[in-house]
């Protein structure tokens, strides 16, 4: 491993792997510092990716480096970077191994966190039967008992839109009160509320005698309610490491980028989950390639300019 880079990617999910194979193929030499866990570990697999349909996150990855291995210039650090800073026209990159490398031109790719309520039992089903997002696993359950769990104004629309997987979705709010005009749109289109608190989420064999399984909701106060799957509205936060930098953000709390993936501080882009809520593998990858051409390009012409 080098000291000097011409570009760090930090970030070793889809946006970051596709940016520093189009880099690699620019002959420009990168350091992908990747912590080895990938947000979308627990899913079992990968969905409208056209001809890898339903491959395994992690076997995504082992192809991605595989193939990686034709570019010399490509680098990689399994790491955490605990330090960004930019120093005249550089970027000091710090790790949690000890290392510290440099490069003129940094991309973002860290992925976000999510942040998942305190109900027990949540965390062992996250991602076997509570999920995200019904284009990425609703097809997987499609026609069976599901749940959406949330109380904000978006209820109104994204509990409807289940309606496009299966007949069967009932609203739990975990003891959030729904406001009015939520409410009586959700009756209006004949989908139930539940509001009482939750006190555990449990597994249990779906209702359909797939091998798959389901989850059963119990409530304080209120009978159980067995059903196949969850939906969350989730509400991400950005990494420590990218909140700290002072970025522009957009009006959802993302990364704010121009069409080149280009943030608010020189020499710094960002791909990915940071950036939008449209958090689908092959979005990102499309975002980390438009963001290594925008930095190839930059790295070439700026020089030539100054």
């Amino acid at each position: 491993m080098n000291t000097e880079y011409d570009v760090v990617v930090v970030g070793g999910g889809p946006a970051g792997l596709a940016a520093a194979l189009c880099l690699g193929r620019a002959r420009r030499s990168v350091l992908v510092i990747d912590s080895g866990r990938p947000r979308h570990a627990v899913a079992e697999g990968v969905h409208n990716f056209l001809t890898r349909e339903g491959i395994p996150p992690a076997e995504l990855r082992a192809v991605a480096w595989e193939q990686m291995r034709t570019y010399p210039t490509v680098d990689r650090l399994i790491g955490t970077v605990t330090s960004l800073q930019q120093r005249d026209e550089r970027w000091t990159i710090e790790t949690d191994q000890g290392q510290t490398v440099s490069a003129p031109a940094v991309l973002l790719a860290t992925g976000v966190v999510d942040r998942h309520p305190e109900i027990p039992g949540y965390a062992k089903l996250w991602g076997r039967s509570i999920f995200h997002c019904p284009y990425c696993h609703g097809w997987e359950v499609r026609d069976q008992a599901l749940a959406v769990l949330g109380h904000s104004p978006e209820v109104a629309q994204f509990a409807p839109l289940l309606r496009a997987w299966s007949s069967d979705v009932i609203v739990v709010t975990n003891g959030e009160p729904l406001p009015p005009e939520v409410d009586e749109e959700l009756r209006s289109r004949s989908i139930e509320v539940r509001a009482a608190p939750i006190t555990e989420l449990a597994e249990t064999s779906a209702s359909n005698g797939d091998e798959t399984n389901g989850l059963l909701v119990r409530f304080d106060g209120a009978p159980e309610l067995a059903r196949d799957a969850l939906f969350v509205m989730s509400s991400p936060r950005l990494p420590d490491l990218v909140a700290d930098l002072d970025l522009e953000l957009d009006a959802g709390g993302f990364v704010q980028i121009d069409q080149h993936g280009a943030t608010s501080r020189p020499g710094l882009w960002a791909a990915g989950d940071l950036t939008s809520r449209r958090h689908q593998v092959v979005e990102a990858m499309a975002q980390g390639l438009r963001s290594a051409v925008a930095i190839s390009r930059q790295l070439i012409l700026e020089p030539v300019a100054r």
